[in-house]
């Protein structure tokens, strides 16, 4: 059998509310293995996106996991801090988000975005990185990047925008990449690709 790469084990997460806790998952367990796709599947509203950015260190202020564990490399990312979690983000775990538009910082461009990926986790120098940058915005089928490279995510449609924020995931080759409805945003063609 395939090394585990990441084990998740009876996580549950609730959100703070008003009314009191809310329960968002429940006991979710579940095992990555080397190589392996793995699809969580359910209903809208039943916890998917909460579980990924559990796994991500992504959640809101008042989520709240109240047991469970995260393990990858032997640690368990649940018990580290936002400094330590973000030593993990980039090159170990990467996500494509499920909304564009939420995910791409508006007055920074794209060319900036993917940069500052390569430059925070795999300590490129920024010419290294531009020419990562543009050789990624070339990979997910956007035409002219040093044009794109310079532009913002206002000038894009939804789908050029959701291939970007699948570039930024790609751009430190993740041991683990999450996706989440990757695809929301894109056309039925480039859905098929």
């Amino acid at each position: 059998m395939k090394d585990i790469v990441l084990s998740v084990r009876n996580l549950t997460v609730s959100f703070k509310t008003h009314g009191g806790l809310v329960q968002a998952v429940r006991n979710v367990s579940f095992d990555l293995h080397q190589g392996e796709t793995l699809a969580i599947v359910g209903e809208s509203g039943s916890g998917k996106s909460v579980t990924s950015k559990a796994i991500m260190g992504l959640l809101t202020p008042n989520a709240i996991i109240e047991k469970g564990e995260i393990i990858y490399n032997d640690v368990n990312l649940v018990t580290l801090n936002e400094s330590k979690y973000s030593k993990y983000r980039g090159a170990d775990l990467a996500m494509v988000f499920q909304d564009p538009m939420t995910s791409l910082n508006p007055v920074m461009t794209i060319g900036e975005q993917i940069s500052e990926s390569l430059m925070n986790n795999l300590n490129f120098t920024k010419e290294q990185a531009k020419a990562r940058s543009l050789e990624l915005i070339s990979l997910v089928g956007i035409d002219n990047p040093d044009k794109r490279y310079k532009q913002y995510p206002h000038q894009f449609s939804g789908g050029m925008r959701q291939r970007i924020v699948i570039a930024i995931a790609l751009s430190c080759n993740p041991k683990i990449l999450i996706c989440d409805d990757p695809t929301t945003a894109l056309d039925v063609t480039t859905q098929a690709q």
